[in-house]
This record gives structure tokens, sequence and C-alpha cells, in this order.
């Protein structure tokens, strides 16, 4: 099996069915902060074009992994163009099809990740989640750690949750993800 990394700069039909079915699969059982349960069309088609806007503005990248073929894993970069700021950059909206979940797929994504903000000169990577859940117990076993916490960060069936917002330089992500994929830092994937 051949694990592909992809940086597209547009999203073909192609890729958009690709991703709307990961969130609805990834979604069924485990909701994505800003959907429910499950993704309704509207919704999706929504999402599908403010990425599109987003991409062609240069506001994020968007990492599609795909297993021979076919799409098993994604994540959007949201990049921050001001000059102040361009050192950071924040992950956003990953998932991973259940079947990859617990694989090397997470560690070789952020592997990749790391790779990218380098390219793009970032040095810093932030990320928001909720508490006490298995995403952010995830991001801090990657060595993520809290600058923040929100107390009413989400509401899930009227109850108010707790959210924490993290970070971690670039270079640490990089040599932790390389470490969990038994990488060398300065190796590349195929």
């Amino acid at each position: 099996m051949r694990t592909e990394f992809t940086w597209p700069e547009h999203i073909d039909a192609d890729l958009e069915r690709a991703i709307v079915q990961l969130m609805r699969e990834t979604t069924a059982s485990d909701p994505i902060i800003g959907f429910g349960q499950a993704i309704t069309d509207v919704e999706a088609a929504h999402y599908i074009a403010e990425l599109r806007g987003s991409l062609r503005a240069g506001k994020c990248r968007l990492l599609v992994v795909r297993r021979d073929g076919d799409v098993i894993a994604l994540c959007t970069l949201r990049r921050n163009l001001n000059p102040n700021n361009a050192h950071i950059v924040d992950l956003a909206k990953g998932m991973i099809a259940h079947r990859y979940r617990g694989t090397a797929v997470l560690s070789a994504s952020l592997y990749e990740i790391g790779c990218q903000c380098e390219r793009d000169g970032a040095e810093l990577i932030t990320l928001d989640v909720r508490a006490q859940t298995p995403a952010h117990r995830v991001w801090e076993r990657f060595g993520f750690e809290i600058y923040g916490t929100l107390r009413d960060y989400a509401r899930v069936n009227g109850e108010s949750r707790a959210g924490h917002f993290m970070m971690q330089t670039v270079s640490d992500l990089k040599a932790r993800a390389a470490a969990a994929c038994r990488l060398k830092p300065e190796a590349t994937l195929e």
C-alpha cells in the first residue's frame, strides 16, 4: 500500500466528494467542532465553498492523505498573513478515517505538516480542542501545551463544554512526529 501526502491548491469535484465522505464518516461517531453528529448537505457545501475561498486567497493549506488513491485523512492549516504573525500557523479540522486511527498515519501526517510549516517559514503551531476528549489527549501526547482555556468553548446538546488552546514549536512537533514514525528528522515521506 502506498501513502501519498499532497497539498492541493484547489478542490476539484472528485476531491470534494472525498472530503465530504471523510467528514461524514468521522462525524458519525466523533463530532468535529462546528458540526453536529452528522453533516448535512448544506453544511458540507458551505464548508467546501469556504475552504475553496481560503485556498484561493492563500489563507490556508490543505493536506490530503491518500492510501492507494482513497482519501484517508486531511487537515487544514490556517496561515496568518499578517507580517508580525506570519510565524504562527493554526492546525484546524483534522480528520483520519476510523480504520487508520492508531496507525502511523497521524505521526506521518504531523511530520508532513511540520515540513510544510518550515517551507512556509512558520515556527509556531497552534490548535484548539474540546477539553477531555480523545483528540485532546492525542495532542498532549504529541507535545502540545495548553496556553489558554475557554470554559464555554463549545455547546453540545445544549451543554457547555470547555476547550483548550494549545501550541508548540514546529521543530518540536516535527521531531516528535519523526520519532513516532521512527524517521530521522531529515527524512522525507514518499
